[in-house]
């Protein structure tokens, strides 16, 4: 723990006696505990204390802010609380003198008041029966609490996580709808020209210069088309094997988002809506180890939120998709509609889970929400919204050209 200084707290008791914890302590125990009790300031980003380190210590916030984050069974780390003024925490260790179950960073220059095992041990010594319960009362109140919160967090991080996989078989199943579909086009047009050489060829005839120029015709028509459907279901393979897959591959980034558009293209023409890809990287910058599956989800899910809030009601518009270098070591992915834009009491909530304009017309509120925990929790980078457009939303998506392991 990084303290700008260590000395004995001075504060009235009153302080003490605001906090919900320490409502229910008498007088004389917050008397004792203004007395003895250390006060420290920490700074922004310092550890308090870590998950497994041995510390009988509780801490009371003064002002400030403290992030308390543990281990999910994955081993990932979960944010079960940020704590402010007034709050308590690490009681827990103080109780049991067991390793700590958590990790406390304060968010901001942090004022903390310290009470260690010793002195709560000698207030308790010192206290009547019925305020030893009511000290109790209180420890086991705040552990209730705090496994609370843990509860309800752990609860809605797997409620996202199942949305999300939801959403992402949703959006597959889409795709496969919208290429069926498109594939029944080129499909078409192969039958027809099948049928004019049937016929031409049905009954034999002199092969006239007309006759050979109309069957050389339906063979090209046959081949163009052929290679359309091939395209078709070569990129919705990529894109598809991608997405049920998390490792990571080489191959050439911009030719990945231009497929992943291509596809996207099949289910956004219902809506109008037209892409024009932009490639600003020279060769030499194009090879990416990367996930492929989670580029494309991203830039589908970014296409997709053009597409049902930019040009709402099927009236149409266009987005521009560039990729480019933001700088030696990122790459830059932006995707710019210019359609109705984000109200701006919205843009602070965008990324949010659940958090959505269009639930009467079945939004879900996820699709931002997984762009982010993508962007941010697998590409290691950054999300952000471009506020000072005239018309419509830009979002830019900055991440690493080479991905830490």
């Amino acid at each position: 723990m990084q303290i700008m200084s260590n000395e004995k707290s001075t504060f009235n008791f009153g302080v003490l006696k605001n906090s919900a914890f320490f409502a229910a302590f008498s007088e004389k125990q917050l008397m004792m505990i203004s007395e003895n009790a250390d006060c420290v300031f920490v700074h922004a980003n310092s550890v308090v204390f870590r998950l497994g380190e041995y510390s009988a210590m509780m801490y009371l916030i003064l002002n400030g802010r403290v992030k308390i984050e543990r281990k999910d069974a994955d081993g990932e780390n979960m944010v079960v609380a940020e704590l402010s003024d007034g709050r308590v925490f690490g009681e827990a260790a103080l109780l049991s003198r067991g390793p700590r179950s958590a990790t406390a960073t304060a968010l901001v220059d942090s004022e903390l008041l310290v009470i260690d095992r010793d002195l709560m041990l000698e207030i308790i010594r010192n206290s009547s029966p019925e305020e030893i319960i009511e000290i109790f009362s209180a420890l086991s109140e705040q552990a209730r609490a705090a496994n609370e919160i843990e509860l309800n967090e752990t609860l809605k991080r797997r409620t996202l996580a199942a949305q999300m996989e939801a959403e992402k078989q949703r959006a597959l199943t889409e795709m496969v709808a919208g290429v069926a579909h498109e594939i029944n086009t080129p499909l078409g047009v192969i039958n027809t020209a099948v049928s004019i050489m049937a016929r031409e060829l049905a009954a034999p005839k002199e092969v006239t210069i007309q006759r050979a120029a109309d069957i050389a015709e339906s063979l090209e028509i046959m081949q163009r088309n052929v290679e359309r459907a091939h395209r078709l279901v070569q990129d919705f393979k990529k894109i598809s094997v991608s997405q049920l897959t998390d490792e990571k591959e080489l191959f050439d980034i911009s030719e990945a988002v231009e497929e992943t558009v291509n596809l996207i293209l099949v289910n956004l023409k219902r809506s109008q809506v037209g892409v024009n890809f932009v490639n600003r990287l020279a060769f030499e910058q194009k090879s990416w180890v990367g996930y492929r599956g989670v580029l494309s989800q991203i830039l589908i899910n970014l296409l997709t939120n053009a597409e049902r809030h930019a040009y709402p009601s099927g009236i149409g518009g266009n987005v521009d998709v560039t990729i480019e270098l933001a700088d030696d070591k990122h790459y830059r992915l932006t995707v710019q509609d210019y359609g109705k834009g984000i109200p701006k009491e919205c843009q602070p909530r965008i990324f949010e889970p659940f958090f959505t304009t269009a639930r009467s017309k079945g939004g879900t509120g996820l699709g931002l929400a997984i762009v982010h925990n993508l962007v941010v929790n697998v590409l290691k980078g950054e999300i952000r919204l471009r506020q000072e457009l005239q018309k419509g939303s830009a979002f830019q998506v900055v991440f690493p050209r080479v991905l830490p392991d």
